[in-house]
This record gives C-alpha cells, sequence and structure tokens, in this order.
C-alpha cells in the first residue's frame, strides 16, 4: 500500500512537471522571444527619407515590443556605414539588421558577416551586391524588400515617354544623380533605353550630373538650358527638380522627379509638375521590418518583396490621388 501511495504521488508530480512544460512552451509559442532588438542602417542620420523608412520599420517593430536602433552614419559615406555595421555584428545584441545601402556592394561583405552570425538582414529599397537588374538575393540567405535602379530608371523613362506624347521633336534633359554611382549608371541606362523604345519622337539633348539635392537640380537645369534652350521634358531626383522648378518655364517644361516626398506631390497636384515616381516608404520600411522578425522567429518568408507592388510607381496627377507622402525633400 505505502509503495503504491509512493508511485501515486510519483506518477502525479511527474505529470504536473510534463503539463508545466507544455504550458511554458505554448506561451512562449506566440511571443517574439527570439527578437528583441532591430539594428537599422539608414543612408544618414538627418536624410528625410531615412527617416521615412524608419518610422515604418519602429512602427511595426515597437508595436510587437521589439527595440530599434538607428545605427546610421552622420553623413552620406559608405564606409561608415559598412563599419557600422561590422562593429554591430562584433557587439551581437540585434538579431534582424534592416539597410539602405550606400555601397551595395560592399555592404554586402558585412551583410555576410552578420548572417554568418546567425542575423536576418533585409536589404531595403537597394539590393546588396553588384548586379542592378534583379531583386533576387546575391548573398545566400538575404531578404530584399525594394526596386532595381533598372525597374526605377525603366518607369521613369515611360513617364517621360508620356510627357512627350504631343511633342514631335521632344526635346528630353535627364539630371542623373551621382555620375560616379554604379546603380546611378545602371537607373540612367535604362531611362534611355526605356525612352527609346517607347517614344521614338523623343531625344535626350542634355545629360548632366544633377545630385540629390535642390541647388545641385537647379545648376544641371542651368547647365541643360544653357546647352540646349529649347527644353520639352527634364527628369532627376525630386531634390533636384524642385531646384529646377525655379530656373524652368513650367508652363513650357514637363517635369518629372524621382522621388515621393510632400513637396513632389503637392507639385504634381498643383500641376508644375508632370509626374513623379510613386513610391510607399514608410510601407517599405514597415514591410522590411516584419519579414526581418518573421524570419528570425524561424517562421518561413518569401525571400524577394517587389516594393512596386505597395504603389502603382507612375506617379501621373490621376494616379497620385490623395497621397501626399511620408518626408520631405527640404527636411
Amino acid at each position: 500500500m505505502k509503495l503504491k501511495k509512493l508511485y501515486l504521488v510519483a506518477s502525479v508530480t511527474l505529470l504536473a512537471i510534463t503539463l508545466a512544460a507544455c504550458g511554458s512552451s505554448s506561451d512562449n509559442a506566440g511571443t517574439n522571444e527570439k527578437v528583441t532588438k532591430i539594428a537599422f542602417f539608414g543612408f544618414w542620420k538627418t536624410n528625410s527619407f531615412t527617416q521615412a523608412v524608419l518610422a515604418g520599420v519602429k512602427e511595426t517593430a515597437e508595436a510587437q515590443g521589439i527595440e530599434v536602433v538607428d545605427l546610421s552614419p552622420t553623413e552620406y559615406d559608405g564606409a561608415a556605414q559598412i563599419k557600422s555595421m561590422q562593429d554591430q555584428t562584433v557587439k551581437g545584441d540585434a538579431q534582424v539588421y534592416i539597410t539602405l545601402a550606400i555601397d551595395p556592394v560592399g555592404l554586402a561583405t558585412a551583410a555576410k558577416e552578420a548572417m554568418d552570425q546567425g542575423i536576418k538582414v533585409v536589404a531595403a529599397f537597394t539590393p546588396l551586391g553588384p548586379r542592378f537588374d534583379t531583386l533576387e538575393p546575391q548573398v545566400p540567405g538575404l531578404i530584399v524588400a525594394g526596386e532595381t535602379p533598372i525597374s526605377n530608371g525603366t518607369v521613369l523613362g515611360n513617364l517621360a515617354a508620356k510627357a512627350c506624347a504631343d511633342k514631335n521633336p521632344c526635346n528630353v534633359a535627364y539630371l542623373e544623380g551621382f555620375k560616379t554611382l554604379p546603380l546611378d549608371n545602371a537607373r540612367t541606362k535604362a531611362f534611355g533605353q526605356a525612352l527609346a523604345a517607347s517614344a521614338p519622337n523623343a531625344k535626350i539633348v542634355a545629360s548632366v550630373e544633377g545630385g540629390y539635392s535642390p541647388d545641385s537640380g537647379k545648376k544641371a537645369a542651368q547647365d541643360a538650358l544653357q546647352a540646349n534652350p529649347k527644353i520639352d521634358v527634364m527628369v532627376g531626383s525630386s531634390q533636384a527638380i524642385l531646384g529646377a522648378e525655379g530656373v524652368v518655364n513650367t508652363a513650357k517644361v514637363k517635369l518629372i522627379g524621382n522621388g515621393s516626398s510632400t513637396e513632389a506631390y503637392a507639385a504634381v497636384k498643383s500641376g508644375k509638375w508632370f509626374a513623379i515616381y510613386n513610391s510607399d516608404i514608410k510601407g517599405m520600411g514597415s514591410k522590411s521590418a516584419q519579414l526581418g522578425i518573421d524570419a528570425a522567429n524561424g517562421k518561413s518568408v518569401d525571400s524577394v518583396f517587389d516594393t512596386t507592388t505597395l504603389l502603382d510607381p507612375n506617379g501621373t496627377k490621376d494616379v497620385i490621388g490623395d497621397l501626399v507622402g511620408d518626408y520631405s525633400d527640404l527636411g
């Protein structure tokens, strides 16, 4: 009888331990215990585009109790961004990285080092690696949530062709970002090819470096007009086109901005600009964060998300509707 009693007590104790263990497993299954911190590497800290992407990352992460640390460099410096990622990998307290690559080729190496340590890396906006014609990860294990410079340039070329519909010949000025950046070179080439394919009546009469500020855009527009005063369409970064707006006659020159800032949306709605490259910047940050969190928590995720599916990128007035943008080109 005594032996029977001891057996019963032992059985009940074992059952209690088993149930407690099962309960513990069930309780943890719905938490994000694997992901406690996301490290964000943007273009530079005060850049308004970077801040818009970061806002989307934070909104998604913080709703799940996950900390986000902004490790963007203080200025547009690819080497500093790479070092920041390498330092964080050594520190090792973040489970997810989200990047806006300044140097897609150089950062790919730092990303691989991080992934070798089990960190999930999401390349937002721009893929990592030497190829600019594909979103497919060029580093095994990478997740990409963005667009290619090729697709971006193609949309801009098609918008310019649309702007040229009522002009024959149609003289186009293209204000390239930075001629030293391979991704800008790829975008420029795609722009020219798309324009030629869609508008045989169009001709690029000026191709100058417009950069990513109103001041550089203003100078580029002046140089383009000096080389050829009869320009019908001008295309460049939204920041550059803001500068060009004060130089050209907007009643005669159709302006197209590569960006989705509050100023760009307002310019299209007012009729000052013909179109913009329409994109959901905050939404891209949010999607990137969720992909990284899910992957780090062991869920199966697609390695590629095309952010042009968030909004129609062909941002003419009829397409943008009531959209207002998530960042300022002047901020």
